[in-house]
């Protein structure tokens, strides 16, 4: 950090400071996975980790299914079906990640909008 910035923080009111903090603040990852259980579009995160789950529980059973056959065509149908599972569980991840990505976006409008407020204050002042 540069003096400029050391300066305007010595000057800021508590109130202030402890703002700016909060805005200065990243989220991991955890933080932005518990965001996206938060809002209007919940119920679709609970959807797709329980979906997740089932298609899990699934590929297991098509696994162990797989392993215990004797001959092609029943090991060529499990397999597909394991495949299919694959194809699922890529698409609920790749929903997943936008969900967290849009939920990191709305949290980084929010602190610019948090940081412009602060500066149309100061500037008040």
């Amino acid at each position: 950090m540069s003096d400029i910035d050391e300066q305007i923080r010595n000057a800021l009111t508590e109130e202030d400071q402890k703002a700016i903090n909060e805005i200065s603040n990243t989220a991991g990852l955890f933080e932005l996975i518990g965001l996206t259980f938060k809002g209007r579009q919940a119920w679709l995160n609970y959807c797709m980790y329980f979906l997740g789950l089932v298609v899990t529980a699934a590929f297991v059973y098509f696994i162990i299914q797989y392993l215990g056959t004797t001959d092609i065509k029943s090991s060529l149908n499990w397999a597909l079906l394991m495949i299919g599972c694959g194809f699922t569980y890529t698409i609920l991840e790749i929903v997943g990640w936008q969900q967290i990505q849009k939920a990191e976006l709305i949290r980084e409008i929010k602190r610019l909008e948090m940081r412009i407020m602060l500066a149309s204050e100061k500037n008040q002042r």
